[in-house]
């Protein structure tokens, strides 16, 4: 059967037009906005695991150095399971570790801390810094809310 030349031709429409490609955009820009600063939050969280890890395998080895020294070390390529070299860098390079003795009880108190140095970790407000602290046999970590899972 043809088509008459009384039936008009339907007309396919093809492609889209510039309304709803700006409200694509547009919905794309709003999701955009709310996914990227909730995504930035869960990675630097993410990377604080790094800063974590570094000061609880020094925190070991400062006890493996106190069983043969009767103090903890305050030099940080002492303690070579968890350092090899100065600046001690996390694993992954986010974080480089201090050891601060302490003046009260020198040689049996000590506390570690775990600096921010990558752009990432800086950006971590409140958390540039993890501290980890050792004192009369009682552990503390702070900040809080950077310890936190």
């Amino acid at each position: 059967m043809h088509l008459s030349d009384s039936q008009p031709l339907k007309r396919r429409q093809r492609g889209f037009t510039l309304l709803e490609l700006m409200i694509t955009v547009a919905v794309i820009g709003i999701l955009a906005a709310v996914a990227y600063p909730a995504y930035t939050g869960y990675a630097k969280r993410g990377k604080r695991a790094d800063g974590r890890a570094l000061l609880q395998a020094a925190a070991f080895e400062q006890e493996k150095w106190r069983l043969t020294h009767t103090t903890y070390t305050s030099t940080v390529t002492d303690l070579t399971g968890a350092c090899s070299a100065s600046p001690c860098y996390s694993q992954q390079r986010n974080y480089t570790l201090s050891i601060t003795p302490s003046t009260d009880s020198p040689g049996t108190d000590v506390t570690l801390t775990a600096t921010a140095v990558s752009t990432s970790q800086l950006a971590d407000t409140g958390c540039t810094s993890l501290v980890y602290t050792k004192r009369a046999s009682r552990v503390s970590y702070t900040p809080e809310t950077c310890w936190s899972k």
